[in-house]
């Protein structure tokens, strides 16, 4: 069992209550807020049930990917999970009070990312990930050439690390994946998906390649979360397409740029894309993931399936 720690700079919670109809903005707060999360099932979200705990609740909270609710009746405080997000006073939070659930996954760890040294293939052969700049074309798994449109950057330090263990990389073995991939250890943000092809998810969704997030790949063989916190870069890569790049030989995702993905960027960053790339976002967000993204409750089932059969996520 492992413990998330929920870190909420001033203004990122916000005791809210409802009159006339409207969730209202009654004040925020002005000191950072640390909540620690036992994370029962190590699947590094945070279920209604594990919020319920940490905050004493009665288990009436709520939440979504990008929010946390605690309260009952027409009171309560809103937390965002980002930490960029903030509130202020007389704000009209209605839309995102309405847009949550009572049944949730509460994601905190939506940075989706390469690690540094992560090889990206290129017509000219793979490159690290560092190296690689906006205008460069990489590969897709399909074989075509696109050009890179942004690169984002993250340097998480070993603090963060330490205090938040979200941070920490998936790290994917050598061969884990089947079929000889990755061909080297690859290091991905825990919610950086990759596309997984079998029998099993053909079988399950009438498709053989879905996307999963690393994360949840955590139990089967060569899978893991770094247990040992150090400094680390992160890398985002941009193009016009929601595409399937080739890292250290393996499928995974370029940078989707739907709702939820959109939180792990800086305000600055975000700011750059939406400037620079208007169309990109729109196009992306209108056409989807590259492949699907089933549910978590299936993409369970799945990965159990996998693991009771000994069959590989890549080929199996």
């Amino acid at each position: 069992m492992a413990s998330l720690t929920l870190t909420f700079p001033p203004g990122t919670v916000a005791s809210i209550s409802k009159s006339q109809g409207d969730w209202i903005v009654d004040s925020v707060n002005t000191t950072e807020v640390v909540i620690v999360v036992e994370d029962l099932n190590n699947d590094g979200t945070i279920s209604n049930d594990e919020w319920d705990a940490a905050i004493s609740g009665d288990g009436n909270d709520i939440g979504d990917g990008g929010y946390l609710y605690q309260g009952q009746g027409t009171s309560g405080f809103l937390y965002s999970t980002d930490g960029t997000t903030t509130f202020t006073v007389g704000q009209n939070v209605t839309d995102i009070r309405t847009a949550m659930s009572n049944h949730f996954e509460a994601d905190v760890s939506a940075i989706v990312c390469f690690a540094k040294g992560t090889r990206i293939a290129t017509p000219t052969g793979p490159q690290r990930i560092e190296t690689l700049s906006e205008g460069n074309k990489v590969l897709t798994a399909d074989g075509d050439s696109c050009t890179i449109r942004w690169i984002g950057r993250r340097e998480v330090s070993m603090f963060e690390m330490l205090h938040a263990p979200k941070l920490r990389p998936v790290r994917i073995r050598a061969g884990a994946l089947g079929n000889h991939l990755p061909e080297c250890d690859l290091l991905v943000s825990r919610q950086h998906r990759i596309l997984i092809r079998s029998k099993i998810a053909e079988r399950m969704f009438g498709t053989k390649e879905v996307l999963i997030p690393a994360i949840k790949l955590v139990g089967c063989t060569g899978i893991e979360v770094e247990d040992q916190p150090r400094a680390l870069e992160y890398f985002h890569i941009l193009l016009d397409d929601h595409e399937i790049l080739l890292a250290n030989g393996a499928p995974a995702e370029s940078l989707f740029t739907g709702p939820e993905a959109l939180k792990s960027l800086s305000p600055e960053a975000l700011d750059e894309i939406e400037t620079l790339f208007p169309a990109v976002l729109e196009r992306i967000a209108t056409q989807g993931p590259a492949a699907l993204v089933p549910s978590n409750t299936k993409i369970k089932r799945m990965i159990e399936r996998h693991i009771k059969n000994d069959k590989e996520l890549i080929g199996g």
